[in-house]
């Protein structure tokens, strides 16, 4: 029976109506969003994704699998939570349930309302499984808080055409910019940790880093200027509210230890271990600046700590445990400098503790150990086996445990550049001035497994590489 035109008329006006609701719904719900998804620690089975919000409100995920047996598209997963104050509203959402090297897509609710989000669908891709000889690539960079209004998205767009897309991100340190000077900080702590939310917030916004943001996996670690003033050190005054303001903008895997927290921690993929340092939560005052014309030379400091005693401790426990091919260790801070260039953002500057644990590691026959760190500019150097240490293991193969250690340290990825690189006679090849980004592309099989660092500028181009098979990191 055909209806009247009229009622048909009122019909068709209800459903676009309602049409019209969704979308405004739609579009709140879009509209109460200031910043993410950003994709956090992925392992084989599970993901952290984080947001920002501007009002409290109850947050769920549901997660679909992209591909998978007779095309996928199932849903694997929900998870909700409750987004409290005080402010900024953030969240940290565990994604469980997911299988190794797999792709996934995921939707975003605010109070059961689905979020609409421009751009691509957000998917994320699991870890290969622990162990496992895969080919992937990591990228990393340094020195993105001053990024606002650069017009830097030609060098983050070449970041995501990475073939294969990186596994992972690195921010190795200054991931925003906090006031420079002591007296334009505010007098109380609820007002510090507002001015370090919103510098964080601000750069989290930033419409260039969305597509990173979303598709790879972030990890960060912390440098002077996102943890307080420059040079700051653990004697900070705003030390703790920059450690609670971290925490709740970056969803790293781990935070130190209970007894000793900090932004160090570990995870795997692959066959490739990393493990992230904090060069600032126990940092010793700085007495390494080059003396005055009229002091001795040999007035260096002594006893002084980057990285605390339990961080250091952790990290030989972790490196001691650790059955990975390749272990990779990330620090802020220049690690590999000699204590002769009295650079006061190197670890050379903290004497003996730089010494003291280069000599472990030597002696220890611990393998595949790579360093990275972020600068003020780029370069790959190679420190070479110290002669034999009386401590060292007195046994026939001791002498073939000791291999030259490799650093790649990584420039800016937006702001000021270094004119001119300081002369380095570890440096391999030549330093990279500019704005730019770092990858680590892990491949080859048993004993032809490599990794091949790789400095790029602005435009992706690369500028200096170095490969370095699994067999030279245990000689």
């Amino acid at each position: 029976m055909r209806l009247p035109v009229r009622i048909f008329l009122v019909f068709v006006i209800l459903l676009v109506g309602m049409w019209m609701h969704c979308a405004a719904a739609e579009e709140e719900g879009g509209g109460d969003f200031v910043a993410g998804p950003v994709v956090g620690a992925v392992t084989e089975k599970s993901a952290r994704v984080w947001m920002q919000l501007r009002v409290a409100k109850p947050v769920t995920i549901t997660t679909f699998e992209v591909g998978g047996v007779g095309g996928g598209g199932g849903q694997v997963s929900q998870v909700s939570v409750d987004v409290e104050g005080p402010l900024p509203f953030v969240c940290d959402v565990p994604v469980n349930g997911l299988a190794p090297n797999r792709n996934y897509r995921i939707e975003v609710k605010l109070d059961d309302v689905r979020v609409k989000l421009p751009g691509a669908e957000r998917i994320i891709s699991t870890s290969p499984s622990e162990g496992s000889e895969a080919n992937f690539c990591v990228g990393l960079g340094s020195n993105v808080g001053t990024i606002h209004g650069r017009g830097t998205g030609r060098l983050f767009a070449e970041i995501e055409k990475q073939k294969p897309l990186p596994r992972a991100f690195l921010f190795l340190g200054n991931s925003a910019s906090l006031p420079l000077k002591v007296e334009d900080w505010p007098r109380t702590n609820r007002q510090a940790v507002r001015v370090i939310a919103d510098a964080y917030s601000k750069v989290r916004c930033e419409p260039d880093l969305q597509g990173l943001f979303r598709t790879v996996p972030c990890y960060a670690v912390w440098n002077d200027l996102d943890f307080g003033v420059p040079g700051s050190d653990k004697t900070w005054i705003y030390k703790n509210e920059a450690w609670s303001v971290f925490q709740r903008f970056w969803p790293n895997p781990d935070w130190g230890t209970p007894e000793n927290p900090g932004c160090y921690c570990n995870f795997t993929i692959g066959d490739a271990e990393f493990f992230l340092l904090d060069s600032r939560m126990y940092r010793d005052a700085d007495r390494s600046q080059k003396p005055a014309p009229s002091q001795a030379r040999s007035q260096e400091p002594v006893g002084a700590s980057m990285l605390g005693e339990k961080q250091l401790e952790w990290l030989k426990k972790s490196l001691v445990q650790s059955t990975a091919t390749f272990k990779i260790i990330a620090c802020g801070s220049q690690l590999l400098a000699e204590p002769s260039d009295l650079q006061s953002d190197t670890w050379a500057s903290f004497q003996p503790e730089q010494k003291d644990f280069r000599q472990w590691l030597f002696n220890s026959g611990i393998t595949g150990v790579v360093f990275l760190s972020g600068g003020r500019f780029g370069e790959i150097t190679s420190v070479p086996p110290p002669p034999s240490s009386p401590s060292a293991p007195s046994s026939p193969t001791s002498e073939t445990k000791a291999y030259p250690l490799f650093e790649l340290t990584t420039g800016p990825l937006v702001g000021k550049t270094l004119q001119v690189a300081p002369e380095n006679p570890n440096r391999q090849k030549a330093a990279v001035l500019g704005n730019q980004f770092a990858t680590l592309d892990f491949g080859g099989t048993r004993e032809h497994r490599f990794v091949t660092l790789r400095l790029r500028d602005e435009s992706g181009v690369v500028q200096v590489e170095q490969t370095l098979f699994a067999g030279q990191l245990k000689r």
